[in-house]
């Protein structure tokens, strides 16, 4: 049994594999970490599987509470018949390249993966194994916080979404989802460009859902993709 570890930036997610099957996935906040030793004692394992992307003092309460040396994981140039043409590679946050791992282990064809947390990244990824990259750009919430913070008179919550938005809060509502599903089928645009092919399209992260609701219905949400990548090098 291996236990499986993803650290983002607003939660630390854990599952245990054991070769064939992800078990019952845990979600703690960051100021719940203190109960991971507890969760973890006695727990039947042969490894320990992480990636963190949050700051050090996150990892470093991870490696006290596991009970075996974590494997902590980062970007490579290649693996698992993937090729990473990301320029330096050392520099990408291994939950990117993790769910890329994960999208590859689900899908045989071309796919663009979009991960929609605090920030949204969207990646793509081809039916022969290339990484082409990806974008960052701020999750629905951080855009929304942005706004509230920035200007004058938009710290309020958000409405709902709507074509043609006909108030302030349904603005903003709209407005996000607007720019982030925007940014996610022109990937899936140039990437069918550049293959000649459409490409899947993958969502995961806690506001895949939201975005799913406006993009076109074959979107498909794959909850816990990173953990899948993790899954994928604990086999190898």
């Amino acid at each position: 049994m291996k236990l499986l570890i993803d650290a983002g930036n607003s939660r630390v997610k854990w599952a245990l594999w054991d070769g064939a099957q992800l078990g019952p996935v845990t979600a703690l906040a960051h100021d719940e970490l203190a109960r991971l030793a507890a969760d973890w004692r006695g727990l039947p394992l042969t490894a320990v599987y992480a990636a963190n992307v949050a700051h050090a003092q996150i990892r470093q309460q991870i490696e006290q509470a596991a009970p075996l040396a974590v494997q902590w994981q980062r970007a490579q140039q290649a693996a698992l018949g993937v090729r990473n043409h990301y320029r330096h590679v050392a520099e990408q946050g291994a939950d990117r390249w993790l769910a890329v791992l994960g999208a590859r282990r689900l899908c045989a064809g071309d796919v663009v993966v979009a991960c929609a947390g605090t920030a949204l990244t969207v990646e793509a990824l081809t039916a022969e194994g290339d990484y082409l990259g990806g974008l960052i750009l701020p999750g629905y919430r951080l855009m929304l916080q942005s706004l509230a913070q920035n200007t004058a008179n938009l710290d309020r919550a958000a409405g709902q979404v709507s074509a043609f938005p006909q108030g302030t809060e349904d603005a903003l509502a709209s407005g996000a989802i607007d720019a982030l599903c925007g940014a996610i089928q022109r990937m899936q645009q140039r990437l069918a460009t550049h293959t000649g092919r459409m490409p899947q399209l993958l969502l995961s992260g806690g506001d895949a859902e939201r975005l799913a609701a406006a993009l076109p219905p074959e979107a498909r949400i794959v909850d816990n993709l990173v953990l899948y990548g993790l899954a994928s090098v604990a086999d190898c």
